[in-house]
C-alpha cells in the first residue's frame, strides 16, 4: 500500500511540473508571436523552447540526452514544412467538416493542423524516449499516440479559449491561451511518460 501510494505521489509531482513545463514554454512562444516576433516564432521557436523546457523536467528523472530539444525543434519545424505542403487536402477536410457541424473555421483547422505538428515533433522525441526504455517498439507507438491526442485537444483548447478571450487580453498576456493549450498537451503525454519512463522501466 505505501508503495502504491508512493507512486501515486512521483506519478502526480512528475505530471504536474511536466504540464507547468509545457505551459511555460507555451506561453513564452505566444508571448513572442504576439509581441513582434508573429508566425516566425511559432514556427522556429515553439519546438526548441518547450523541447528544453521539457528536457530539463527529463532530466530531473534521469533521461539527460541532450538531443531532445534538437529533435524536438527539428521535428516540429519540419512538420511545418509538411503541413505547408498538405495545406490543399487540410483545407477540404476543414471546410467539410465545418459546413457538416458547424463551430468555426479556426476551430477545424486547428484540430486537424495542431496533431499533424506534433506528430512530427513526436517521431523525433521517441526515437530518443525508445532508446532509453526495455519496451522500445511500445515506448514510440504510446509517446506517438499520446501526442497526436494531445496535438488535437491543444488545437481545440487553444481555438476555444482564443474565441473567448483573445481580443480582451493584452498583448504581453495573450501567451496564457497559448500556454494553456500546451499544458492540456501536457496532461496527456504527462501520464504516458510516467509510465514509460518510470513504471514500465
Amino acid at each position: 500500500m505505501k508503495r502504491i501510494q508512493k507512486s501515486r505521489r512521483q506519478q502526480t509531482k512528475f505530471i504536474a511540473v511536466w504540464i507547468i513545463a509545457n505551459f511555460i514554454g507555451g506561453f513564452l512562444v505566444g508571448y513572442l508571436e504576439d509581441n513582434g516576433w508573429q508566425f516566425m516564432a511559432t514556427l522556429f521557436f515553439s519546438g526548441a523552447i518547450v523541447g528544453s523546457l521539457q528536457w530539463i523536467i527529463l532530466r530531473w528523472v534521469g533521461l539527460r540526452d541532450w538531443f531532445w530539444p534538437l529533435a524536438s525543434a527539428f521535428g516540429w519545424i519540419f512538420g511545418y514544412y509538411i503541413l505547408a505542403l498538405l495545406q490543399p487536402l487540410v483545407s477540404n477536410i476543414v471546410n467539410s467538416l465545418w459546413s457538416k457541424f458547424g463551430l468555426w473555421e479556426v476551430f477545424w483547422l486547428n484540430l486537424i493542423n495542431q496533431p499533424i505538428l506534433f506528430s512530427f515533433m513526436a517521431l523525433t522525441q521517441a526515437s530518443i524516449l525508445s532508446y532509453h526504455t526495455q519496451k522500445r517498439v511500445h515506448t514510440f507507438g504510446v509517446w506517438l499516440f499520446s501526442s497526436l491526442v494531445g496535438g488535437a485537444m491543444n488545437g481545440a483548447i487553444g481555438a476555444s479559449l482564443c474565441s473567448a478571450i483573445c481580443q480582451a487580453l493584452p498583448n504581453r498576456l495573450i501567451g496564457i491561451v497559448n500556454g494553456t493549450s500546451w499544458a492540456v498537451y501536457g496532461i496527456v503525454t504527462g501520464v504516458a511518460l510516467f509510465q514509460q519512463l518510470i513504471i514500465n522501466n
